[in-house]
């Protein structure tokens, strides 16, 4: 086992489906549904349905939101949501992260079915996983696969709810000769991810996690905030482009082209 190696563990099935196709007796092909296997986090198969929960959901689109809008002026950069890496190594489980941070990617914006390794030339720098309570694997199972794949950063994001209140925590790891090591909190109790450039924290009433960039100071937008200024500045071009054509339109009345030609 390599330094700081996690022993693999196995917690009970997650909650969900597998459509299991079959052949029925009148010869038609048809699915069936069976439970998920307790690994079904560690190496989700086509037809999987996992039940992960509201809060989850939220948390996930709202990370890959901020993040994708961050990298967004950088091609090289890709920022993918619950895609399968194929690692290419014998044995090694392969799991869909809830978000990956992929640096050095050509073509980033091409369909993908999964994300090859091996084919593509490089590996996710980050990798986020927002636990559920049936997802003990990401604190276990997890931090050894994407160890052994040679992922530069693991980050954990946990929710709970002791008092009606929904609260999160961050932790994370950062690979060190070989071996996982636990990032350590600055003074304001964020975690530094020297892949991306960006400061990870939990606040207190705070849904979500706060993200920094560490350069600037400067937060990133949640994707509601993202939203707003997308339909804010969609409709200042839908402005623009009437006032545009009020003025062509004045221009034709007045026998002159706007275009410029004649």
């Amino acid at each position: 086992m390599q330094p700081n190696a996690i022993p693999v563990e196995h917690g009970s099935a997650p909650p969900g489906w597998r459509e299991v196709p079959e052949r029925r007796p009148d010869g038609s092909l048809g699915y069936r549904e069976e439970p998920l296997p307790p690994d079904a986090f560690l190496d989700p198969q086509e037809g999987d349905h996992l039940i992960q929960g509201t809060e989850h959901d939220f948390c996930v689109i709202d990370l890959a939101a901020r993040l994708r809008h961050h990298f967004r002026n950088d091609p090289t950069r890709a920022v993918y949501s619950d895609v399968k890496i194929k690692w290419g190594m014998a044995g090694l489980k392969e799991p869909a992260p809830d978000v990956a941070v992929i640096p050095d990617i050509r073509d980033r914006d091409r369909p993908r079915q999964a994300f090859h390794v091996l084919k593509e030339g490089t590996r996710p720098s980050l990798v986020i996983e927002v636990v559920s309570p049936y997802q003990d694997g990401d604190e276990t199972d997890k931090v050894e696969i994407y160890r052994r794949a040679g992922v530069a950063e693991y980050l954990i994001v946990k929710t709970f709810e002791p008092v009606g209140v929904v609260n999160y925590s961050v932790q994370g790891y950062r690979l060190v000769d070989g071996g996982y090591r636990p990032m350590l909190p600055d003074a304001h109790g964020r975690l530094l991810s020297r892949a991306t450039g960006l400061e990870f924290a939990s606040e207190p009433g705070h849904r979500g996690v706060v993200i920094v960039d560490a350069a600037s100071g400067e937060p990133l937008l949640g994707a509601a905030a993202l939203e707003q200024r997308w339909r804010q500045e969609a409709e200042e071009r839908r402005h623009a482009e009437e006032r545009a054509e009020r003025y062509a339109r004045r221009l034709r009345e007045l026998g002159i082209d706007p275009e410029g030609n004649g």
